[in-house]
This record gives structure tokens, sequence and C-alpha cells, in this order.
């Protein structure tokens, strides 16, 4: 496996809610059936590429002090994190390290679904956790039972089928861009702005003046495979999460 595109995390207050919105914008949310639970509580949508959005809630105001993204929530709803799925989170882990980026971890995640089958990942935190710009993603390696971990793939009445790109807003785009590529992709300036380009999916990074931009930064919008040719979603359904539809393939 190579470095793509994992998932979304998108914090909202009520799991819930935010579920029959996200049906009411035409997509499939699905349940993974974990049998403990933390400071955290989920729901899913998920895509035919293997990508997905977690719709994350926390369980208790003691879980949300204490957890890493926990302050994200107090600005609002939204985008809250992302992340990479790597070969070996340790070994990128070592090697971003050895070129004087911030890492923390990785740190063994597991659990156990309700048929008996288990899951585990090994996750490394680049941004958020780590001391890095909030821009930055975190990365998984998984260890077993991804099928398990991931729920789906499920098709959507939208016709959404997967992640085209996450556009970011940072105080430092070329630090950003550096760190993204020393995890494995590709950078291209363009005359918007940095584009860095993975295998299913490409990331653009912004100045923290740019439309969307969260307080300090990190994902400001992102562009869906498939459905309605430049459509947005309704941002109160979509819990204040800006997506669109991809124009095309890029």
């Amino acid at each position: 496996m190579g470095i793509i595109f994992d998932h979304f995390v998108l914090l909202v207050n009520d799991l819930d809610a935010a579920a029959r919105d996200y049906e009411a914008l035409g997509f499939t949310v699905l349940d993974r059936a974990d049998t403990s639970h933390g400071s955290t509580k989920f729901k899913f949508v998920s895509f035919r590429d293997g990508s997905y959005i977690l719709l994350t809630a926390f369980t208790s105001a003691d879980g949300q002090s204490s957890h890493r993204l926990g302050e994200v929530l107090d600005a609002g709803e939204g985008w809250a994190d992302y992340s990479f799925t790597v070969p070996d989170a340790g070994e990128v882990g070592q090697a971003l390290a050895a070129k004087g980026f911030p890492v923390r971890g990785p740190v063994p995640v597991s659990n156990v679904v309700a048929s008996g089958e288990t899951w585990a990942l090994d996750l490394l935190m680049t941004g958020r956790g780590a001391g890095g710009d909030v821009a930055l993603p975190f990365l998984v390696s998984d260890v077993t039972g991804r099928r398990h971990r991931i729920p789906g793939p499920s098709d959507h009445a939208n016709g959404g089928s997967g992640i085209q790109s996450v556009t970011l807003t940072t105080a430092d785009p070329r630090r950003v861009a550096d760190t993204l590529v020393a995890i494995g992709g590709k950078d291209v300036a363009t005359s918007k702005g940095i584009h860095v380009h993975f295998d299913n999916c490409h990331v653009e990074i912004l100045p923290l003046d740019a439309p969307n931009s969260r307080p300090g930064g990190g994902i400001a919008s992102v562009t869906l495979k498939g459905g309605t040719v430049g459509q947005g979603l309704d941002l109160t359904l979509a819990h204040h999460a800006p997506m669109t539809f991809a124009e095309a393939a890029q």
C-alpha cells in the first residue's frame, strides 16, 4: 500500500442529529459496532475509493477537554483533522523527525467489533497533538482488520464517490507543503497557491486570509468526487464543513 488519503474528522455537537442531516444531504451514514468507547463516538460516510468522512462527537465535556481536538469544537462544528494511510507509521515518523519535523507517536489504537473481529492501527501525529501546524494531517498504518475499521463502502444518493481534494489554510504555507512532501506528496507550485499531489487526491495550501479559514488555520473546504458538477452542499446541514462536488478529475 502506498500513501493514500484515509479520512476526514468532522466534529459535531450531536452525532445523531448530524447523521440525520447528512442523510438529508444524500449520504449513506453507517455505524461501526465497537464494543468499547472512549472520549469520542463516531458515524461513517464511506466512499468507493476507500476514503471516508468520520462524523465525530465527544462523549463528555471532560473527554473533549482532554482530547487533542477538543479546542477545535470550542470554535464551532466543522472540519477538524484529516489523515493519510502509510505502510509503516513508525518508519515515517523516524524519517520526519530526522528532517526536523515535529511528530508524536505512533500510538497504538484498536477495538473489537460486536461480531468479534479486531481492527488495529498505529497513529502518528504531525500537526495537532504533535506541536506541528494545525493544517498538517495525522498518519495511520493498519496493523489488522482494515475492512472492520471502515464500514461500507456505500453508494450515496447524491453521487459522491470519494475525496478529490482538500484546501488548507495556514500562516506558513511553505512549511506545510514541505512537511507533506516529506510524507510522500509531490509539490506543484501554481499561481493560485501551493498544491501537493498524492496518489488519490491533492492538497491546496492557502494563507489564513483565504475564504472559509478557521481560526488559526486548518481545513477550509473539501471537494468530493462525483455528484452534481460544482454543487456546494448546504452549510447548515453539513454542520459548517464546506463541501463541493468535483468539476473534473485533476
